[in-house]
């Protein structure tokens, strides 16, 4: 995602990362720690590779309501199978209880921008843009159909444990019961109607004068831009029951909102990432024209005049995200194979309703040999340790790998201490931002995706020398590495001592997945590609 997307998460998250901060009780790591290169072994610095047991497992339905940015269309992976992703919103008046008199309408359009990048502007004020996360086929196409949403998106459930109402990636027999009948897509164009891409076009609308020509009034940068029924908002907003839209509390209970419902066309796909709150319906009508008196005007003639009007429809308030999920067989088998005393020769890692693999160190057995001396109390220094995971370049094929993983505290729903100690920052694209903590997809000479190294230094010193404790390890996908909050599982599971109630939140939002090596050896196993965890440390002079 382009780095606005993460800017805005990160706003919004910033005090929750700040609370957690102050909520941990770890001090700093040791003065004199440093980033060392790969097996590098001087002034005094030691390298040890521990063990460390890693499994993947199927996350089943996740809570997907609400959620900041959200998937719409299909996205075919030749690793993970197909994922028909749907959305359903409330809709919030711009402005409440509108004035009308006898109003009729000349257009209603939808707009929801996409993110993109604007590369350059011509002398004639043409912009070329570039589509930031989509995907699938270029100029893939999907049947896109917008129906009236008749269910009521609750915002709170006073019978759940922390009072808040959860909708999952599974509830679509619950919308689909009460799903408008009316198609809204109403474009002039029939094959609008029909079949829908992400066009990196500026959208540009006009409108016919009397001598038949055409005049730009509005240009939009690239979008979700439809016509829509007139008839239907005539009924639904002009013609609505007294009192209907006097707040939007009311509104919302009236007009319930839209259901975006996706079909696959053929076996093209194509899939957006996209900010719906960003997106608006614009009813542009004409209206009698009244006084200050609220009395209609008359022109000279005895004409009553008229005056050109808007009502505006934000696309804010509860939402879901729906998916439909068709599983590839060595997918399915793998998840649901995971051996957590061995570990897996493969962690499949894939978001939405996907999976997350597990990582357990040996305390014991790998890092008693490292704490503090009992009787001296001499201590080592942990001056770097890093977990690092190598793509399986076979299983994954050409599928494209995603950006970045996430590695936190199962135990405790929150990342390492390492990411709040890492205030680095990028500019140009936040999403590469916390870069020492890492994560980041890198790459071979060939220009493919080679691995993910994550640097747990603080984690494993507070292990050793600070006496904490040994939490389970998660790892998902993410777009967001400034998303931290988590998502709920509609049932959870249990990985040795530790239940796993949720995921990941940036990994819920996420399509993108990936294959990487894991801890079981074997021969199914490069042993450079063997997911360790390597440790440089000093010892006490």
């Amino acid at each position: 995602m382009k780095s606005r997307i993460l800017n805005k998460l990160a706003v919004a998250l910033g005090a929750v990362a700040l609370v957690s901060v102050i909520a941990c009780d770890y001090d700093y790591n040791e003065v004199g720690s440093d980033i060392i290169q790969d097996d590098i072994h001087h002034n005094g610095i030691e390298k040890y590779v521990a063990n460390a047991v890693a499994f993947d497992k199927s996350t089943g339905s996740v809570q997907t309501n609400n959620m900041p940015i959200n998937a719409l269309g299909v996205y075919d992976n030749p690793v993970f199978g197909k994922t028909i992703s749907r959305f359903v919103t409330q809709l919030s008046l711009a402005s409440e209880n509108p004035t009308l008199t006898n109003p009729v309408i000349d257009t209603v359009y939808l707009y929801v921008p996409y993110f993109s990048n604007l590369e350059s502007t011509d002398t004639d004020g043409e912009s070329t843009y570039t589509l930031d996360s989509v995907f699938g086929a270029e100029n893939g196409r999907f049947k896109l159909n917008i129906f009236e949403n008749g269910y009521y998106l609750r915002g709170s459930d006073p019978g759940s444990e922390d009072g808040v109402q959860k909708y999952y990636s599974d509830d679509r027999s619950l919308i689909d019961a009460y799903k408008g009948s009316v198609l809204l897509n109403n474009s002039t164009n029939a094959d609008e109607n029909n079949l829908f891409f992400f066009s990196k076009s500026e959208i540009d609308r006009k409108v016919t004068l009397e001598d038949g020509s055409e005049k730009l009034v509005e240009r939009f940068a690239p979008g979700m831009y439809l016509q829509l029924d007139k008839q239907f908002f005539t009924e639904k907003i002009f013609n609505a029951p007294d009192g209907s839209l006097v707040n939007n509390n009311v509104f919302k209970d009236y007009f319930r909102g839209l259901y975006f419902d996706v079909e696959q066309v053929g076996d093209v796909s194509a899939m957006g990432m996209m900010d719906f709150t960003d997106g608006k319906i614009v009813i542009l009508y004409t209206d009698t024209k009244l006084d200050i008196n609220g009395e209609p005007v008359v022109d000279d003639e005895g004409n009553i005049e008229t005056t050109s009007n808007t009502i505006t429809l934000n696309l804010t308030g509860n939402t879901v995200n729906l998916f439909d999920n068709t599983y590839n067989d060595t997918f399915a088998s793998a998840i649901g194979s995971s051996d957590e005393v061995e570990g897996d020769e493969r962690l499949y890692v894939k978001g939405g309703e996907g999976s997350l693999a597990f990582i357990n160190i040996l305390d014991q057995v790998d890092l008693d040999f490292l704490k503090p001396d009992p009787v001296t109390g001499e201590r080592v220094l942990i001056n770097e340790a890093n977990l690092t995971f190598y793509i399986d370049k076979a299983a994954m094929a050409n599928a494209i790998e995603p950006n970045r993983l996430y590695l936190y505290d199962v135990n405790n729903r929150r990342p390492l201490y390492d990411y709040y100690v890492d205030q680095t920052t990028n500019a140009s694209n936040s999403k590469y931002s916390r870069y020492i903590y890492g994560g980041i997809l890198e790459y071979d000479d060939d220009g493919e995706g080679l691995r993910y190294k994550v640097r747990i230094t603080d984690h494993i010193n507070n292990i050793v020398n600070k006496d904490s404790t040994n939490v389970v390890l998660g790892l998902a996908v993410t777009e967001s590495i400034n998303q931290i909050s988590n998502a709920a599982l509609r049932t959870s599971f249990t990985t040795g001592t530790t239940e796993v109630k949720s995921a990941p939140l940036s990994s819920a939002i996420s399509p993108m997945g990936t294959v990487i090596y894991g801890s079981k050896s074997g021969a199914n196993v490069p042993e450079d590609k063997r997911l360790k965890l390597e440790i440089y440390y000093t010892k006490p002079n």
